[in-house]
């Protein structure tokens, strides 16, 4: 199935990465579709967090937009339904499976989908008005090309809206890596891949390539009342949480430690609670 590479602007042509990086667990939309059904189903008076993260923006209508690292591209998809007067709405992901899944949800919509790379986007100077990146600068290998990419695209005026978790966020979480750390040596990283960009680490990047940037912090506390939905969740990190070279029985034996702790914490508590900070970078690219 080809991409789906269309928008009113004509702009796209099919471009893709000639030699895509590995995507590691995010090949498809799997283990980001356990991550979005366990915030919506186990946080405590849930917020919709792509609205949220649209509220962070005065909208003009008639904007161009670009979001960067779309996954299934169910923000884009919401924007089309909502609001018909994009000037253009176009979504990339380096996973070609991502970008192919994106288009097949949005083939009666008006938003274009293609395979790219954050660290060389192929648009024009000064072509957007709006550039998101939600979840994905801490996935980039240069994160600084990557901003200063999102920058040269975007117009005088123009606004970059990235999101992230702040470096506080899921200590009860990581808890249990450590613990696991410690029985398990050398087979887990417990540094969240979120702290390369965090809300506090990611203004500096900004700050570099942008004249003004605000932080918009939104708490909230993840409860498991039964260990599975939690295990489920340890699970689709996978890929970032173990080492390369490690086995799947040791994978396997790493989940049954940490399904044997949190069923005790349970049945002590009556539920697991998660903290976690996550929130919205605004920078502005003054004219």
């Amino acid at each position: 199935m080809g991409i789906k590479s269309e928008s009113k602007t004509g702009i796209l042509s099919g471009a893709k990465v000639e030699n895509p990086k590995s995507v590691g667990g995010y090949a498809d939309d799997t283990n980001l579709n356990v991550r979005y059904c366990t915030h919506a189903l186990y946080t405590v008076d849930p917020v919709d967090f792509g609205q949220w993260t649209l509220g962070q923006l005065a909208w003009h209508g008639g904007e161009r937009v670009l979001d960067v690292g779309c996954g299934p591209g169910d923000l884009l998809r919401w924007m089309a339904r909502q609001y018909p007067d994009w000037e253009a709405l176009v979504g990339f992901d380096l996973s070609p499976g991502m970008a192919s899944r994106s288009a097949e949800l949005a083939k009666d919509l008006p938003v274009g989908f293609f395979v790219g790379d954050a660290q060389a986007l192929p648009f024009p100077d000064a072509w957007f008005d709006v550039v998101m990146a939600r979840h994905v600068l801490p996935y980039v290998p240069d994160i600084d090309r990557a901003v200063a990419e999102a920058a040269r695209v975007l117009h005088p005026g123009g606004r970059f809206l990235a999101t992230t978790n702040g470096a506080c966020t899921m200590t009860e979480y990581l808890a249990h890596l450590e613990r696991a750390a410690n029985c398990f040596p050398g087979l887990i990283n417990t540094e969240p891949i979120t702290n390369r960009f965090s809300l506090e680490g990611g203004p500096g990047f900004l700050a570099s390539h942008f004249d003004r940037v605000e932080t918009h912090t939104l708490r909230g506390t993840l409860r498991f009342p039964t260990a599975q939905p939690f295990i489920d969740y340890v699970a689709s990190a996978r890929a970032d949480t173990m080492r390369p070279g490690h086995t799947d029985a040791e994978w396997q034996a790493i989940l049954a430690m940490i399904r044997t702790e949190a069923e005790a914490h349970i049945t002590h508590h009556g539920h697991l609670d998660v903290t976690k900070i996550a929130g919205a970078l605004v920078a502005v690219k003054e004219g």
